[in-house]
């Protein structure tokens, strides 16, 4: 199954002092969310701070509660200096690859490397009463009108996509075209249109969290890093992992158990 792992609090020690990050299983919206998460300040002084955030491939509905702000947003490369205003609370659901596609009809560049405001896509949804709630109501109505959306859908092969990548990841763009069926345009055109990022990004994520779930198991060990499959070798699943997270394998491991 493809879970992409988000770690903040271990990537940056300013973020962890002063913002909790918690996530939870969203199965009640029949595959198309793979959790929900939450972000509480620690502290009650006005600073600024900043948070990593390990590019996915997703499309996130994000709730910033106190800057009254809601919508989608996905990041196509990581970021490694996302501002935060604390004290602020935020929450929100990861969307799976395609989701956002399937569910609005819009083209994912839209809300890829992008704040797309929740109105524009359903005009339904009403903000200001949104935002008039407390924060544990808001937390509740912001999960019945996802529901509403997802309810009497089915995950279809564009967003079931990323898991069976997961399990099986091709070595090329090529070998992945010929799995699709599909010519290198034509898979081109509709990654863009369902994920937008390009087929060789979608591999170079997938390989990154296949690693990450890996290396960030209990029992991982230095020697783990040389069975991690799907790079020609170490030097290039060293530099690429580190071009996703900003440090190491090896230095994943030692915070991971530290």
């Amino acid at each position: 199954m493809y879970y992409p792992i988000q770690i903040p609090y271990l990537l940056n020690m300013e973020f962890s002092q002063n913002m909790r990050y918690t996530e939870e299983s969203a199965d009640e919206y029949g595959g198309f969310v793979i959790c929900y998460w939450e972000m509480q300040p620690l502290t009650k002084t006005k600073l600024s701070a900043s948070n990593i955030i390990a590019t996915d491939a997703c499309i996130d509905l994000v709730a910033s509660f106190d800057e009254k702000s809601i919508g989608f947003a996905g990041m196509s490369r990581t970021v490694f200096d996302f501002e935060l205003e604390l004290p602020s609370r935020s929450f929100g659901v990861r969307m799976m690859p395609g989701a956002f596609h399937q569910l609005t009809g819009l083209p994912a560049t839209a809300a890829m490397d992008n704040f797309l405001p929740i109105e524009t896509v359903f005009t339904d949804f009403d903000s200001g009463y949104f935002f008039s709630l407390p924060f544990a109501q808001a937390k509740a109505y912001f999960r019945k009108a996802l529901m509403s959306c997802t309810q009497g859908n089915t995950p279809d092969q564009f967003t079931l996509l990323f898991h069976q990548l997961s399990e099986k990841t091709p070595a090329t763009v090529g070998e992945l075209c010929k799995e699709l069926h599909l010519s290198p345009r034509q898979c081109q055109r509709l990654f863009k249109l369902h994920y937008g990022i390009t087929p060789k990004m979608a591999l170079s994520i997938v390989r990154f969290h296949k690693c990450m779930e890996i290396l960030t198991s209990p029992k991982a060990k230095p020697s783990d890093i040389l069975n991690v499959a799907g790079y020609y070798d170490q030097p290039h699943f060293i530099k690429d992992f580190k071009s996703n997270i900003g440090i190491t394998p090896l230095e994943l491991i030692r915070t991971y158990q530290s």
